[in-house]
């Protein structure tokens, strides 16, 4: 079983406090646990980490090092913490998205991008707002990712993103499956009115 880490947010308004999306996005890696420690990862990254609890799960059963990067310095110095509080080791780095990596570094990517439809006007800035401001379809730092996977992970490697329905999950698979990767809905919700999805994206081999 998967445990969420314990953390503590106390005077950190301005991160994203772990939610139902987090709470689906720990079951599905609990899914995926078997296959996760059958992948002999060396790499694993979280973009977006907030605070901290999802890559610190993930460190908590897989032995390999674990990064982690936030345009949030808040959100950095909280995943930071959260590491510290359950015993594990997580280097967050405070940028946006993956850019200061080397190309095809990471076995596994983990992403609960801010997903929710909004004026793209609204994606500015590195508060709390770029927790969830999405943009236009809600996917407009999801699109970002999504186009440069294929120089973000390793051969063997796979990605796990939260999505939600409006981000018109049909379209998103159709662009990967062109650009030769597969995807798999790993688990499915209904939550609060929304329709939250955790997609698995591997190379089609």
């Amino acid at each position: 079983m998967l445990e969420t880490p314990r953390y503590n947010l106390k005077g950190r308004e301005e991160v994203y406090e772990p939610s139902e999306d987090t709470f689906l996005f720990l079951d599905a890696l609990e899914k995926e646990m078997p296959f996760l420690k059958n992948l002999g990862v060396e790499f694993a990254v979280e973009i977006g980490s907030g605070s901290g609890v999802v890559i610190t799960a993930l460190a908590s059963f897989l032995a390999c090092a674990c990064f982690a990067t936030d345009i949030n310095p808040e959100a950095c110095q909280a995943t930071a913490e959260t590491a510290v509080l359950n015993g594990r080791k997580v280097d967050c780095v405070n940028m946006d998205l993956l850019g200061a990596f080397r190309n095809r570094l990471f076995d596994v990517l983990l992403f609960n991008p801010p997903y929710v439809v909004t004026d793209p006007c609204e994606v500015v800035g590195n508060g709390l707002n770029r927790a969830w401001a999405g943009g236009f379809h809600g996917r407009q730092v999801t699109d970002k990712v999504l186009s440069t996977l294929d120089l973000l992970l390793s051969e063997k490697g796979v990605c796990y993103m939260v999505l939600l329905k409006e981000n018109n999950i049909q379209e998103i698979q159709r662009f990967m499956n062109e650009n030769n990767f597969k995807s798999d809905v790993i688990l499915e919700r209904k939550l609060r009115g929304e329709h939250l999805y955790v997609v698995k994206f591997s190379r089609i081999l």
